[in-house]
């Protein structure tokens, strides 16, 4: 799985195929070749598998929607013991492996291995995450590694949903442009993952210094943007959101130099840019883009403005 130090782009479908050829080609060009994977459709259910594949150094993360089909992973496949844990989106599946078998509802997730045979029948159309790393990595830092293979993870584990938002990052091309950035979201998902398969002491103190604040910033920041023109948002929803101490919160974004309070401010400033330049509101007055940007206080948003972007709004909307 070695990716060298770059970022890979890989779309797979069963759809560039013939319907008549396209059992076989899937299998022998996907199936075997790159997934590992004997696979069969369920009887009376036609094919069709759609993957998005992103590799970085050590580690992959494939977002799929599957048919129901059976799927194989045969001792002549094993080429590998890198671990995957399987997160269920929704629909229903069934895996067995390492003396387990485990049913997965929608949120639902499991560790698996390449390193050993198993079977996995997917009963329901169903969307699934995987995340495979390296074992070499991962492994000297969760206790008693081996015995979480093949069985269920805990869904109320709150490293889970963050875990999931924070493998979005592997969609982000700008983000993950520099070499240096790849390297520490490896090291952020190694934490997390830790974190959900039980950490040792040693990698749990890491990963909450590390993986979870990283996860943690990014979960705010997300939640910031959706809520920015909300004028209600503030220091003790965003913590209360997220199931943390205000204090916590602003440690966050110290540690990147600004606070909350701007955060916020810079975010509400962009969204009132971004509607004072769209044509199609050109008849909505001022005040009203405001407080649909989240300003309360029409004067406050025009000094601010003015400060951050060297001119008054309605100077910026005759502009375009």
């Amino acid at each position: 799985m070695d990716s060298g130090d770059e970022l890979i782009v890989l779309e797979l479908s069963s759809s560039a195929f013939a319907e008549r050829d396209r059992i076989e080609a899937f299998h022998q060009i996907y199936g075997r070749e790159i997934l590992k994977l004997e696979i069969e459709p369920l009887p009376d259910a036609a094919l069709q598998i759609d993957m998005k594949l992103r590799a970085l150094p050590g580690m992959s993360v494939a977002a799929a929607t599957v048919s129901p089909i059976f799927c194989r992973h045969t001792e002549a496949m094993i080429d590998n013991d890198d671990p995957v844990i399987v997160f269920n989106l929704d629909g229903a599946a069934i895996h067995n492996q390492n003396g387990h078998e485990t049913h997965l509802g929608p949120g639902e997730a499991a560790l698996t291995t390449n390193g050993l045979p198993g079977t996995a029948t997917n009963y329901t159309t169903r969307r699934v995450v995987t995340w495979r790393i390296s074992r070499a990595l991962i492994a000297p830092l969760v206790s008693n590694f081996d015995d979480a293979i093949g069985r269920p993870l805990d869904k109320q584990n709150p490293a889970l949903s963050l875990f999931l938002d924070y493998l979005g990052i592997v969609n982000e091309r700008q983000t993950l442009a520099n070499a240096a950035m790849r390297r520490a979201v490896v090291n952020h998902m190694l934490d997390l993952g830790a974190l959900l398969l039980g950490a040792t002491p040693d990698a749990a103190e890491m990963a909450h210094t590390r993986g979870l604040a990283a996860a943690r910033m990014r979960s705010i920041k997300a939640h910031i943007r959706a809520q920015s023109g909300n004028p209600g948002l503030s220091l003790d929803s965003v913590a209360a959101k997220q199931g943390i101490s205000k204090s916590y919160v602003r440690r966050l974004f110290e540690t990147e130099g600004t606070s909350f309070t701007e955060f916020v401010l810079n975010q509400r400033l962009a969204s009132a840019y971004k509607l004072l330049t769209d044509v199609g509101l050109a008849g909505r007055s001022i005040s009203d883009i405001a407080h649909r940007s989240g300003f309360n206080d029409i004067s406050y948003f025009n000094r601010t403005f003015r400060r951050v972007y060297g001119a008054s709004p309605s100077e910026i909307r005759a502009c375009k």
